[in-house]
């Protein structure tokens, strides 16, 4: 899937049950998170998406 240009992926984990959110920007450490279901785990990346391209606009 893609959010605002970064790829990132979700799938289910069996332990912890839940889905498994994560992405990479060049030159950046992976963020992950995990969620309970797969709706709240795109908001959830998308979410983190947006904060990290925030974070890069106001680091100049």
């Amino acid at each position: 899937m893609q959010c605002q240009g970064i790829e990132y992926t979700i799938v289910q984990t069996a332990n912890p049950f839940g889905w498994k959110w994560s992405f990479e920007r060049e030159g950046h450490p992976l963020k992950t998170g995990i969620s309970y279901n797969r709706a709240e785990a795109i908001l959830a990346a998308e979410w983190a998406i947006k904060q990290a391209l925030k974070e890069k606009r106001y680091s100049k």
